[in-house]
């Protein structure tokens, strides 16, 4: 049986990411057995309880040299690692493990990738001397595999896949709710200097006076609660806030139950899509484009100049037109879950 290192941006409590985990954790287990596969967090015991699974400390690099020894595969399971909009260490590391794991000679797979943005030259450029270390790429949207093909990336090597949550329970049966007050989810975060939490605080105040409940949860706790917290400055007790750490499922459960959700976090969206709930995007970043374009929808506005009329409109509109946006989803959602095929296929070859 094959032996995995599996590397991505595990441990931090980014409900998205833990949700990539999960979902690649189920993909690898197809091909070999749990006890041989190690995941690289950055929190070691909660990602070991949590999963079941052995860890190693991702900054430890005595001990990921030590596994990858030991391995057949460096596996990256999903997500915006290779960009540096947000951070320009993260990616040095990332390209650090891959000619690392070459050097050990240990097959390199990446998978359901978003590639970039890149902004600055001398990671655009290492990114491209380093990818082509890797034995196969599946990337989640289009974009990323243009931005591979301009870097002269061989393209045998890259495949079209799509972000492997957009699989999370897949086959449950959701069933329609009847009656009752009409329910909307919020999940933001905060970017740049924009005044997120007092647009959206407005919207929502117009939805309730309007009889339409509103909820707010966190996908990444740490930064997220902050939000919440302005969020209800504003707003008091007349909406729901979920100040807990929750877990994939559990937030799974709460956007499912929901009419519409308003996502400006990627993975919120995809939870929505996910759950056949029809939603609202606001753009902070090229991948929430992506995504959204994949299932045939426009983005409601960017996350700097937020229309709160046009935003409440929209909201409306998914509420009156429910039924449609759920076929309209469901449908496109159908097409998205065809393309996750190819990094079970990609997986076997190692």
């Amino acid at each position: 049986m094959k032996k995995i290192l599996l590397a991505g941006y595990y441990g931090f409590g980014n409900l998205g990411d833990e949700a990539i985990l999960e979902m690649t954790l189920k993909q690898i287990l197809e091909i070999t057995d749990r006890k041989n596969i190690v995941v690289l967090s950055g929190n070691k015991e909660i990602t070991s309880k949590k999963y079941n699974i052995d860890t190693i400390d991702r900054y430890n690099v005595l001990s990921i040299i030590h596994k990858l020894r030991n391995a057949d595969a460096l596996v990256f399971g999903g997500g915006s690692l290779l960009q540096d909009i947000t951070s320009k260490r993260s990616i040095y590391y990332y390209l650090f493990l891959i000619r690392l794991a070459k050097l050990m000679s240990n097959k390199i797979i990446m998978l359901s990738q978003g590639i970039g943005p890149l902004i600055n030259k001398n990671s655009k450029n290492a990114v491209k001397n380093t990818l082509k270390l890797v034995d196969y790429i599946t990337v989640r949207d289009k974009h990323s595999m243009e931005l591979l093909e301009e870097m002269g990336l061989d393209r045998n090597k890259v495949f079209l896949s799509i972000d492997p949550v957009i699989n999370l329970r897949a086959g449950e049966n959701f069933v329609n709710k009847t009656g009752g007050r009409k329910k909307v989810c919020f999940s933001l975060r905060n970017w740049k200097n924009t005044d997120v939490s007092n647009k959206i605080s407005k919207i929502a105040k117009k939805l309730i006076e309007n009889n339409i409940d509103c909820y707010f949860i966190p996908f990444y706790y740490n930064e997220d609660l902050e939000l919440i917290d302005q969020v209800e400055n504003h707003l008091g007790e007349k909406a729901v806030y979920y100040k807990e750490r929750l877990t994939t499922n559990e937030a799974f459960d709460i956007i499912k139950s929901m009419d519409v959700l308003v996502g400006v976090r990627l993975h919120s969206l995809i939870f929505a899509a996910s759950a056949n709930v029809p939603f609202v995007a606001v753009s902070y970043d090229h991948k929430v484009d992506h995504f959204v374009n994949s299932v045939n929808m426009k983005v409601s506005s960017s996350i700097d100049n937020i229309d709160e009329n046009l935003l409440y409109d929209e909201i409306i509109e998914k509420i009156k037109n429910e039924d449609i946006e759920k076929k309209n989803l469901y449908d496109n959602v159908s097409k998205l879950r065809e393309l996750i095929k190819v990094n079970y296929q990609i997986l076997k070859e190692i």
